[in-house]
């Protein structure tokens, strides 16, 4: 997972609260998680838990990145390149 960091493919992001137009309550990408942090964040086990309540925010969450989706949206012709 780091190579597709480093690479700037994924991103490693907190969730946080969103609001759809239609008035409901969910959840998107929010706060970076800081490269150099991810190591010993992702080496605690409480980063990884499900929550009781279902309350995910705060959770980690890969977003892919605009390089990402550069790279999953290639025809077959252009991966044949």
């Amino acid at each position: 997972m780091l190579a597709l960091i480093d690479r700037g493919w994924i991103e490693v992001r907190r969730l946080a609260p969103w609001t759809s137009p239609s008035g409901q309550n969910g959840s998107q990408p929010g706060e970076l998680v800081p490269r150099d942090q991810l190591p010993a964040i992702l080496d605690d086990a409480a980063n990884w838990e499900y929550p009781e309540d279902g309350n995910w925010i705060g959770a980690l969450t890969l977003a892919e990145t605009e390089a990402g989706k550069k790279i999953t949206r290639l025809s077959p012709e252009e991966m044949a390149e």
